[in-house]
């Protein structure tokens, strides 16, 4: 069948670049990308690139009794040409570049150890001429008095908060400024009172000999009330919750450089851990839940089908065994159904092994309503306000105290710095400053705060916020008043697509829908601001009424008729050539029908669907690397046919690649498709999800196109294609030099 009759639809605004943009490649003027900034000594320091946190960033963490510790802190790349270190005021050590990470070098001095019960360090950087100083009191120019950073080794208020592993046994501190006295009962002395801690400001500290990895322990306050350590890297769920003492060194990393792509190259592949693994499994049975672990040794798998960025669903401890993840009872603790911390380490070092970055879902609005230990913290409600802000899944910690945002905060860089993570999706960012609660002022400076920190600290981790409904405000700077973060769900463009795709069984889908999808969501909300999907958890939930878009298709048992593939399929291409960051969840790549969470994805479906699998191995074979198709490439629609239901857009670079990407949203194959091409010559199909290699119907396009001499959507030449009923076709244009 030819094409019907069309109504088109331009973007006259957009026109006049665009055109110019493509003039340049006829032209072949070819012009380079312009790389991003990078520092350079310029007889100036960067401060933007400047950070030294205490408990992060000596070794050790919590030097004792006057030992030597290196003080370590972070520059860009290449900016200084020297830096040292003034101890006690008297004396300087020199500093060396000890190794890299990201975009940042790492510079540390070793300093000696002394008989005096305290120590002092301010830390000096020069860049040529420009000479800065780091202190306490943050970055200046002049050289400071009175703020440098302090050890005091007989309160060890320098420790951090939580249990630190040091010579000969370990320190523990918390946080209670409202109670008298504190004990630290567990393993190594019996759970008695035989070890009372000092108060310290606002803190209570302690140093045990002979606590060990591995041992349990808790907190006593005023002689009658037990609490978990808040920052506990491991608890005991099945005994009352006891902390574990860990050492966050003990793995031993294999790839120690890796570097995460940055967010306009992600390909984002939606991980629950304990339902990824060992359901017919090839690679072998799995408990069950499965655990990290299970998820490493999976790693090839996913390179295979060659996405770059796994997002896992939240790990923090929740109650039971199984859960989506979203009823956290710590933000420091992961899930110990699932594994330990090493577990996880070796998790990431797998994936970061195959070139995959991981983000992890982090849940700040709520806690668990259940299992909640830090609900009354120290018997005086120390996390939460009173009365509670409460959403609808839990209450909401009291985000106006400072040592509050800091157990928030500090979690993030233990994320980072000990689990080697490259970034966290944000859980629902609306509800981190509820109108009119108590905490909708502080929870906005939270979320500014969390990215001013990761710009700060790790400018090359990405950010994404799950904000619905979709606020520009959410990804636009801090430093212009907006939450800051790097990308947000794009509820216009996933509401549009699913929209359209699921009126094309009604045979009436709106292209200027998806017209709208492609094009943003404006300033702020385009590109790699915006993450792009058409199916993840929440869809896919029952307990959010969703449910496998194959399923909502094909209700019949096994769910794959021609209407479920094709659908699925082209909903998947689509969002992968558009604009914006494309995520998927597990189990897409073979037409997976299990519930989320409450079902294992079932991995003989890979053999079933292998030529479902080997489209989507195209597809991101296709789109990662691809410098025409990263998220902010450019993109022009210019072909809108509503009486046909079909979309055009090209992606293109400025380095003379193009690709038009067509869309047929409808129920009829076209076998004489007429589209406008932005390039005379030949062209080649590269992609077509309706090919008969893929299961489809065979209607793709072998061999050369060659445009011809007929004018169509405001291009001097056009060429007719064969475009299948739900398929999408990708076409590259050859130039001839």
């Amino acid at each position: 069948m030819t094409e019907p009759g069309r109504v088109e639809s331009r973007q006259p605004m957009s026109e006049v670049s665009m055109r110019a943009c493509m003039t340049m490649v006829v032209l072949g003027l070819c012009l380079l990308a312009i790389p991003a900034l990078a520092a350079e000594q310029d007889d100036n320091v960067e401060w933007g690139g400047i950070s030294h946190i205490e408990w992060q960033d000596r070794r050790p963490v919590c030097p004792m009794d006057g030992e030597a510790f290196e003080v370590r802190f972070q520059a860009f790349a290449g900016d200084l040409t020297a830096a040292r270190v003034r101890v006690d005021g008297a004396h300087w050590v020199d500093a060396t570049v000890v190794t890299a990470r990201g975009p940042y070098e790492i510079w540390a001095a070793m300093i000696p150890e002394t008989q005096d019960i305290t120590r002092t360090y301010t830390i000096e950087l020069t860049d040529g001429t420009d000479t800065d100083y780091l202190s306490r009191a943050g970055m200046t120019d002049d050289q400071p008095t009175g703020t440098d950073f302090v050890l005091d080794f007989v309160t060890l208020e320098h420790a951090p908060i939580g249990a630190t592993l040091v010579t000969g046994g370990t320190v523990f501190k918390v946080w209670s400024p409202n109670r008298s006295t504190v004990h630290v009962r567990g393993e190594f002395n019996g759970w008695s009172t035989a070890n009372p801690m000092t108060k310290v400001g606002e803190h209570f500290i302690a140093f045990v000999p002979g606590a060990q990895a591995g041992q349990q322990y808790k907190y006593f306050f005023n002689n009658g009330i037990w609490n978990t350590d808040a920052r506990a890297r491991r608890v005991n769920p099945v005994d009352n919750y006891n902390s574990f003492i860990i050492d966050p060194f003990a793995y031993q990393w294999q790839v120690e450089d890796f570097s995460p792509p940055p967010a306009e190259d992600l390909v984002i592949y939606q991980l629950h851990v304990g339902s990824f693994a060992g359901r017919n499994d090839p690679f072998g049975n799995t408990g069950n839940p499965s655990g990290y672990r299970d998820v490493g040794d999976r790693a090839a798998h996913l390179a295979e089908l060659g996405i770059n960025c796994v997002m896992l669903n939240p790990i923090n401890e929740f109650p039971g065994d199984f859960s989506g993840g979203y009823n956290p009872v710590s933000m420091w603790a992961v899930e110990s159904k699932l594994g330990t911390p090493e577990d996880l380490q070796y998790m990431i070092d797998a994936l970061h092994a195959e070139g995959i970055a991981v983000l992890l879902d982090i849940v700040w609005n709520h806690f668990s309503p259940t299992d909640n230990f830090m609900w009354n913290y120290d018997g005086t409600q120390l996390y939460f306000d009173t009365p509670a802000v409460e959403t609808p899944w839990g209450a909401q910690a009291d985000f106006d105290k400072e040592g509050v945002r800091s157990y928030f905060l500090d979690s993030v860089v233990l994320m980072l710095e000990e689990y080697r993570l490259d970034g966290f999706r944000v859980d629902g960012t609306d509800y981190m400053n509820i109108a009119g609660s108590n905490n909708e002022a502080s929870g906005w400076s939270l979320m500014q705060a969390l990215n001013d920190l990761v710009d700060n600290r790790y400018v090359d981790k990405t950010i994404i916020a799950e904000q619905l409904p979709d606020d520009p405000w959410i990804t636009r700077p801090t430093a212009l008043g907006g939450a800051g973060f790097d990308a947000q769900y794009f509820d216009g463009f996933v509401d549009n697509l699913r929209s359209e795709i699921f009126d094309a069984a009604f045979g009436d889908p709106e292209m200027w829908r998806l017209q709208g999808a492609i094009n943003g969501g404006g300033q702020y909300l385009e590109g790699k601001q915006a993450m792009t999907y058409f199916e993840l958890h929440d869809e896919a939930w029952g307990l959010s009424g969703g449910q496998r878009a194959v399923k909502t298709i094909d209700p019949t048992f096994p769910h794959d008729d021609q209407w479920a593939r094709g659908r699925t399929m082209l909903a998947q291409a689509f969002t992968a050539m558009a604009p914006g960051i494309p995520a998927i969840l597990m189990g897409t790549e073979w037409l997976e029908d299990a519930e989320f969470e409450q079902e294992r994805i079932d991995w003989s479906k890979k053999t079933t669907y292998a030529d479902v699998f080997q489209f989507y191995k195209d597809l991101y074979g296709l789109r990662v690397g691809n410098t025409a198709l990263r998220a902010n490439s450019p993109h022009e629609v210019f072909h809108v046919n509503e009486g046909g239901n079909v979309i055009a857009f090209q992606r293109f670079n400025l380095d003379g690649l193009v690709f038009v990407v067509v869309a047929n949203f409808s129920n009829t194959d076209y076998g004489s498709y007429r589209v406008g091409l932005p390039q005379a010559g030949s062209w080649g199909e590269v992609l077509n999800s309706q090919s008969a290699v893929y299961g489809g119907s065979g209607q793709d396009n072998p061999g050369t196109i060659e445009s011809e001499p007929i004018a169509r959507d405001g291009f001097a030449q056009s060429a007719a294609i064969r475009l299948g009923k739900m398929g999408l076709s990708v076409l590259q244009w050859n130039p001839a030099c």
